[in-house]
């Protein structure tokens, strides 16, 4: 599955995702968002807390089914993958995530944990570990490899977690505050591995932020309040 550059790699269609709350009433996390993200563009997703930016990474990642509406991946319904175990594994062989805990398997090493993926997926042991080095060599956290989690500091167990979203050359990749454990200048390399895998690869890249520093790498800039996307521009232009 390789999208051409410029066609959809996910398009949402009207999705909503509504939940009962505590106190019994209705809570509308998203509310009917269309959205498509294409090949070889970054999108960076801004708004308050709980405006339902990570509810929306959920829905466009396939990890909540939305209560409305439709998903689909490089034109593949999800409602079209009918079973969790064949949703499972058409998320791992598809998506990368980073989310905002890098969750990270404890007994195993930083190249062990980003070549995990590439095992389950039939690729021999030394050349997955070759892979997930270089994978971690782009993020200055090599020399870490055969660290396990719990010998690192926040930042580096968030770039091998972003390594490991890489490993299998998903056509999407959703990060939810990826840069929020780094210094402004790791930060900015995730966001430029991000970028170049955008670019390169011809993925789909959506980022949720509030880190305004790297502003300049988004393709374009997604305001969401309420449930909705209520506004949509490119760096530099005005807000």
């Amino acid at each position: 599955m390789t999208p051409q550059p410029g066609t959809p790699v996910l398009s949402l269609r009207d999705v909503g995702v509504r939940y009962r709350g505590g106190d019994g009433a209705m809570v509308e996390a998203l509310a009917g968002v269309t959205l498509d993200l294409m090949a070889g563009e970054m999108v960076g997703i801004f708004g308050p807390s709980g405006c339902g930016k990570t509810t929306l990474l959920m829905a466009a990642g396939l990890l909540e089914r939305p209560t409305s509406g439709a998903v689909q991946l490089a034109g593949i319904p999800a409602a079209a993958v009918a079973t969790e175990a064949a949703l499972r594994d058409f998320r791992r062989r598809h998506i990368g995530f980073v989310f905002q805990k890098p969750n990270l398997i404890p007994v195993l090493t930083a190249a062990e944990n980003v070549a995990l993926a590439m095992v389950i997926d039939g690729v021999p042991a030394a050349e997955a570990e070759r892979r997930a080095i270089a994978l971690l060599a782009a993020l200055e956290a090599a020399h870490r490899a055969g660290n396990r989690p719990a010998s690192l500091s926040g930042g580096e167990q968030q770039r091998v977690a972003v390594a490991r979203a890489l490993a299998n050359d998903p056509v999407l990749v959703l990060a939810d505050e990826p840069t929020a454990a780094l210094d402004s200048r790791r930060g900015r390399q995730v966001m430029e591995v991000l970028r170049s895998i955008a670019r390169e690869r011809h993925a789909a890249v959506a980022v949720v932020t509030h880190d305004p520093r790297s502003i300049d790498l988004f393709d374009r800039i997604l305001e969401m309040d309420d449930g909705r996307i209520v506004a949509e521009r490119r760096p530099g232009a005005q807000a």
